[in-house]
């Protein structure tokens, strides 16, 4: 077994000691709903003793390890499963088990991680009845105890490494969005852990009856909440040590006509639709590669124009050593000065358009991190082209399928 070094405890424990941090709270909370169990909380050991720093059901409590469902459960990998501890000789004389503390039957967990790697806790649920989980239950556990680890390395990090000094203000700019867009990656995996498990359940709850639409809108979920979570760690990982996403092989037809399946809800209730022409295979990341089209389609529905239907053209030619992809509407268009700022974050054409200014940042810091360009330009009859150029050759273009 791995024992934490104290430097580990001593930021463990900083971290879950920290009474406003709510991403914490809704993940043991979300762990003890999933496994419907009466009380849960993130343990670590220190010394001879366990520190509860964060629960549900129960209060915070620090106790000796003599009483503790972990002491025999610390320096396990994957998640321990005690149906009735009573019937264990390994729990039936603690305190919690014995009514000393409490009377508890049902006792699971699964490790928890210092930034270095050392196991120093456990994530438990525990209840007054004789539970089993179900496989969809323990992997939850896991996956949320996960989470908690990956928690737990960003607020350490984010303590003991703040926003490096540098004259350059752009690069000190370049530095607080990549941080903050691996902060606010970090905080959105709390929500998307319990669409994922809630998606799951409702799958496993449904039962296996093949031909039904609503399978096909789950297992659409389930995609877009698995692409969402790489994007997620890819931020998190290019905002905490400046890595960038391996690049790949990337259908862009493939991706246009994932997306366009993904996007029919925004498309019918426009009333929009999308011709895609023949777009190329260029080396980038798919999910990226995904996010730019995705935001500028999404841009293209929002600025419609009142007198006609949206129509979106997604097409693309060779320009010398480059592919340029441009995305056309037949909306309002954009004023010629302002076409010099919407790729700025937090830019905004239009302020009575719901958005944050964010997405066409988005592409343009994808781009740009593949050596490409964007632009934008007038449509004839009314509308916007947004372009980008990627590095490519001619023989990489492929046809659309019908």
């Amino acid at each position: 077994m791995n024992s934490g070094t104290t430097t580990d405890l001593d930021q463990v424990l900083a971290v879950l000691s920290r009474r406003d941090d709510a991403d914490l709270v809704d993940l043991v909370e979300l762990v003890a709903e999933i496994c419907e169990a009466e009380a849960a909380g993130i343990t670590v050991r220190r010394g001879h003793a366990f520190h509860v720093p964060v629960t549900h059901g129960i209060e915070p409590f620090v106790c000796p390890e003599r009483d503790t469902f972990c002491r025999h459960t610390m320096g396990v990998d994957g998640v321990v499963h005690v149906e009735d501890a009573r019937s264990d000789p390994r729990f039936a004389g603690i305190g919690w088990v014995d009514g000393t503390l409490a009377k508890a039957r049902f006792y699971a967990s699964a490790p928890i991680y210092a930034p270095g790697g050392t196991m120093v806790g456990r994530l438990c649920v525990i209840d007054s009845e004789v539970k089993e989980l179900t496989l969809l239950q323990r992997r939850s556990l896991e996956t949320i105890a996960l989470s908690v680890t990956q928690l737990i390395e960003l607020r350490v990090l984010r303590a003991a490494a703040p926003l490096p000094a540098t004259p350059d203000i752009r690069q000190a700019a370049a530095t607080v969005v990549s941080q903050l867009a691996a902060e606010l990656s970090h905080d959105m995996r709390v929500p998307l852990t319990a669409i994922i498990a809630s998606v799951e359940m409702l799958s496993d709850e449904l039962g296996d009856e093949p031909g039904r639409p609503v399978d096909a809108l789950l297992a659409r979920t389930s995609r877009a909440a698995d692409r969402m979570v790489r994007m997620l760690d890819q931020n998190m990982e290019f905002g905490v040590v400046g890595t960038t996403p391996p690049r790949v092989e990337v259908d862009l037809g493939r991706v246009a006509r994932q997306l366009v399946l993904d996007s029919a809800v925004l498309l019918e209730s426009s009333g929009a639709s999308v011709e895609i022409g023949t777009l190329p295979v260029v080396r980038a990341d798919p999910d990226d590669m995904y996010s730019v089209l995705q935001n500028l389609l999404t841009n293209a529905v929002k600025f419609t124009h009142p007198d006609r239907a949206p129509v979106v053209a997604i097409n693309a030619r060779s320009v010398e050593d480059r592919w340029r992809v441009s995305v056309t509407d037949n909306g309002v268009g954009i004023p010629e000065d302002r076409r010099a700022d919407v790729f700025g974050l937090f830019s905004r054409v239009d302020e009575e358009v719901e958005g944050h200014g964010i997405g066409l940042a988005t592409v343009s810091r994808v781009i740009g991190s593949l050596g490409g360009r964007l632009g934008v330009e007038d449509v004839m009859g009314g509308g916007t082209e947004i372009w980008f150029e990627v590095p490519g050759h001619a023989r990489t273009a492929v046809t659309p399928s019908v």
